[in-house]
């Protein structure tokens, strides 16, 4: 649960939201656009097990005063945890910040966690943006074991040859199983494709290694 109540109304609060997360089961709040695009980022993200909004409070000591300092976000990653905050580019390098930035970093070395500072130049790295979005989308389709099966099968036959999604599409329309279960499979890793190039039916699909593949039942099951 959130440490601190997000306020709900006043000035400010018109990027204030509600982000049903696929990932966590839970709903979080944001407080703006950009920590918005961040959760599908995080949602999407294959090392990431766990994050939750507004984790906890922060004290410190800074001109003879006691500073308190909520970070943004709480992420478990298979190495470490990490407490990030969210911030524009512009506010970053305001110096504005930097206090309580150097403050939170020792403070979470000191517990074995790692503070990170997120801007919109890598959250809002295109095309990789879109493409998460669109697949989360549709990351609550039904993924069923026949439907790795079909993919797999595929794969096989066409041996040493690439696979678009054209090609995934057109099988799975044979199959009469829905296009979106394919967007499910990609959101999920049990399909891969180049984040960093637009995503269409052009676009080269492979499938992952069989860890990968274990560690993908692991979380939808």
């Amino acid at each position: 649960m959130p440490v601190r109540n997000i306020p709900r109304y006043g000035a400010g609060r018109k990027n204030l939201g509600k982000f049903a997360s696929v990932k966590t089961g839970r709903v979080a709040w944001y407080e703006s656009l950009l920590e918005k695009d961040f959760m599908y980022l995080l949602d999407y993200d294959r090392d990431v097990s766990y994050w939750h909004e507004q984790p906890l409070r922060i004290r410190f000591n800074h001109g003879g005063k006691v500073h308190r300092y909520t970070p943004d976000l709480e992420v478990h990653r298979a190495a470490q945890k990490q407490l990030i905050e969210v911030k524009p580019k512009h506010k970053v390098y305001s110096g504005e910040w930097d206090v309580l930035f150097r403050a939170a970093s020792s403070i979470c070395e000191q517990e074995g966690h790692e503070f990170l500072v997120v801007t919109e130049e890598v959250i809002r790295m295109q095309p990789r943006l879109e493409n998460v979005k669109l697949l989360w989308k549709y990351a609550r389709t039904p993924v069923l074991p026949q439907h790795q099966i079909i993919c797999s099968q595929f794969f096989q036959s066409r041996k040493d040859e690439p696979v678009t999604l054209g090609d995934l599409i057109q099988i799975f329309t044979t199959k009469q199983v829905p296009t979106q279960t394919l967007y499910s499979l990609l959101f999920w890793g049990a399909l891969e494709f180049d984040l960093m190039q637009p995503l269409d039916r052009e676009s080269r699909i492979t499938m992952p290694s069989s860890s990968a593949l274990t560690a993908l039942k692991r979380r939808t099951s």
